[in-house]
C-alpha cells in the first residue's frame, strides 16, 4: 500500500498544524485541486490518504536505538497523520536514534507512530522505559517467561528485563515515517548516460539477417563497386566490420554466388572517400567519388539497405 501524506513544514516547526478542513477554510489549498490530484493518483493505484489528525510529536527527544535515553514528557510540536493510521488509543511520534532496529528498517531519522499500551506480544517493536530511560527494541518472552528487548542489528545483543528494574512499556510502534532521500546528480548521470548510450549504439543484426539483406538487395546492383552502398550501412549497424573490404566481398560471394557482379575488396575501399567514408545519411553529391546519374544509384542502394535494417525485428 503506498500513501501520500500532505504535509507541511512549516506549520509543523511553528507547533501549529493545520487539518484538510482548516487549510480548505483559509485558502491554503484548493478543494477541488486537491480532489483531482487524489483522483489521478488513486486511478494509478497510489492510495492517497490526506493527513488530517493531529499527533504529538516529541522533535527534540529522539527514542534510542540503542541504550535506553530519558525521553521527557513535553510536547514539543504536533504532526498530522492519516486519519485511517490512529486508533481509539492515544498516540505520539518520536524521532529515531541510532542502528539498533536498521534489521527491520527503522533508522535514524525515522520517525516512528507509537500507540500508547501496556499489551504487547512477541515480535512487537516497543518504546520501553527502564529506570527512567528509553528504548526503542522488539519485544520477546522467552520458554520461561522472561521478557527480553530485542536489537534488530547483530551488532547489538538481547537484554532481558527482571523485576529489580522500573520497566514501563510507552507503546507499540503502529507506523514508521521516513524522510525522503535524495538521490546525488552523479547516480542519475551514471545510470541516464548508460541508457541513452545504449539506445545510441545500433541494433546490430544476426548473420541470417545480413545475408537475407544481401540477397534482398542484389537485384539492385549494376556493377561490383555498387556494393559499397551495401558495405557502408552494414557497417554502420556493425555487422561488418570497418575497412574490412576482402571479408564483406567475402561473404557476398557465398551468399549470392551466382551475381554478375561481385564486389572485390580493392575496388571497394576506393570508393571510402569524401562523403562516402560516413554514414549513407551524410551522403553529398558534392562531395562524393560519383556524380548525377551514377551517385543516385548509389544513395538508392544505400537507403534501400538502411530500410531493410530498420524493420529488422
Amino acid at each position: 500500500m503506498f500513501c501520500l501524506f500532505f504535509y507541511c513544514r512549516n506549520f509543523v516547526e511553528r507547533g501549529n498544524i493545520p487539518t484538510f478542513a482548516e487549510k480548505v477554510k483559509t485558502g491554503m489549498m484548493n478543494e477541488e485541486r486537491l480532489k483531482e490530484m487524489l483522483g489521478w493518483l488513486e486511478a494509478q493505484g497510489w492510495e492517497p490518504e490526506v493527513c488530517d489528525s493531529r499527533v504529538p510529536f516529541f522533535a527534540d527527544t529522539p527514542a534510542p536505538c540503542g541504550v535506553p535515553d530519558m525521553l521527557g514528557d513535553t510536547v514539543q510540536t504536533w504532526t498530522t497523520m492519516p486519519r485511517s493510521f490512529l486508533t481509539m488509543q492515544p498516540e505520539f511520534v518520536v524521532k529515531v536514534c541510532g542502528d539498533s532496529m536498521v534489521d527491520v528498517g527503522i533508522v535514524e531519522g525515522d520517525k516512528v507512530m507509537v500507540e500508547t499500551t501496556e499489551s504487547v506480544h512477541d515480535g512487537d517493536i516497543v518504546l520501553v522505559m527502564i529506570d527512567g530511560e528509553v528504548t526503542l527494541k522488539c519485544w520477546f518472552e522467552d520458554a520461561d517467561g522472561c521478557p527480553w528487548l530485542v536489537p534488530q542489528n547483530e551488532a547489538y545483543e538481547p537484554f532481558p528485563l527482571d523485576k529489580s528494574q522500573d520497566v514501563h512499556v510507552l507503546g507499540v510502534v503502529r507506523e514508521i515515517v521516513k524522510p525522503a532521500p535524495r538521490v546525488s546528480y552523479r547516480s542519475c548521470d551514471q545510470r541516464v548516460s548508460r541508457v541513452r548510450r545504449s539506445r545510441m549504439e545500433p541494433r546490430r543484426p544476426s548473420a541470417e539477417q545480413v545475408n537475407q539483406i544481401i540477397c534482398d538487395v542484389a537485384p539492385m546492383v549494376a556493377n561490383g563497386r555498387q556494393w559499397y552502398a551495401v558495405y557502408r550501412p552494414l557497417v554502420t549497424a556493425l555487422a561488418v566490420g570497418e575497412g574490412d573490404y576482402d571479408g564483406f566481398s567475402a561473404l557476398v560471394s557465398r551468399v549470392v554466388p551466382g551475381h554478375q557482379h561481385l564486389p572485390v575488396g580493392s575496388e571497394l575501399q576506393r570508393m571510402a572517400v569524401q562523403s562516402f567514408a560516413k554514414p549513407v545519411s551524410s551522403w553529398r553529391s558534392d562531395n562524393a567519388p560519383v556524380q548525377g546519374k551514377r551517385f543516385l544509384q548509389y544513395l538508392a542502394i544505400g537507403q534501400h539497405t538502411e530500410k531493410l535494417l530498420a524493420k529488422l525485428p
